[in-house]
């Protein structure tokens, strides 16, 4: 049986883990002692992680494949952290590894993005920092747009607050299509670099009002804001490669 190891085991990684402990042998790595109680009563082998304290890391890079998916802003230094994974002697012996970037690495202009833009200014610099960190050590980078999928939803933060440009498009992947998509690389054996976004585009107004009634919270105060930013993602890159999107509009989840 192959290992797989996560690192970053949160919202997407422990759904992503609990999907794969029947196929592979799970590592995981938590940046608290407080979720490793939680991660160990799934049957996972359960490591600390973090800026402070590296001593498993070894351990956790004695895998076949590695997926790798921390939010940046949960680090004091997040290029130095990563750095030091990277760095590390093991790393070289690692079949795939897949890292989770963000669509943020695109600048917040109006137009299509897809993976053969040229990136020359980032809404996101971390991320961009990051990407250009682990890009020749990387074997798969996903660029993930906006998440959905069990209990989060769009619209649920923003209850009888003050919404502006409402007719703003969306970008979004459910968190099922990132694992399937996980899967899916690992499984036919794909590199490469992948915007994962669904085909939809709902704006705001739409689907935070659409969740509002089938959600029961109240619907968010939408300003008259005609102008707004058409920013979209295409990620139809994987699909010419036969991966197949299950959750594309938003109103059906």
């Amino acid at each position: 049986m192959k290992a797989i190891t996560i690192l970053g085991t949160g919202w997407l990684g422990l759904e992503l883990a609990l999907d794969l402990k029947q196929k592979y042998k799970i590592k995981v790595s938590s940046r608290t002692a407080e979720k490793i109680k939680i991660y160990e009563d799934e049957g996972l082998a359960s490591y600390i992680l973090n800026e402070d304290n590296l001593d498993s890391l070894e351990q956790l890079l004695e895998t076949n494949y590695l997926f790798i998916n921390f939010p940046p802003s949960k680090f004091d230094d997040y290029i130095s952290f990563l750095s030091k994974i990277y760095n590390h002697k093991s790393i070289k012996n690692i079949e795939k590894i897949i890292f989770i970037s963000s669509t943020s690495i695109y600048p917040n202009i109006e137009r299509l993005f897809n993976e053969e833009y040229e990136i020359k200014e980032s809404s996101s610099k971390l991320v961009f920092e990051a990407e250009n960190l682990v890009k020749e050590k990387s074997d798969v980078i996903f660029r993930v747009a906006g998440l959905v999928g069990g209990s989060r939803y769009f619209g649920k933060r923003s209850a009888n607050k003050v919404v502006e440009y409402p007719k703003t498009p969306i970008n979004f992947v459910h968190r099922n299509d990132v694992i399937e998509a996980t899967k899916f690389v690992i499984e036919n054996d794909i590199n490469g670099i992948f915007n994962l976004c669904s085909k939809e585009h709902p704006t705001k107004e739409e689907i935070y009002s659409f969740n509002s009634k089938k959600y029961d919270f109240e619907k968010p105060i939408f300003l008259d804001n005609k102008e707004f930013l058409n920013r979209l993602i295409d990620g139809s890159k994987i699909e010419k490669l036969g991966f197949i999107y299950k959750y594309n509009n938003a109103f059906e989840f």
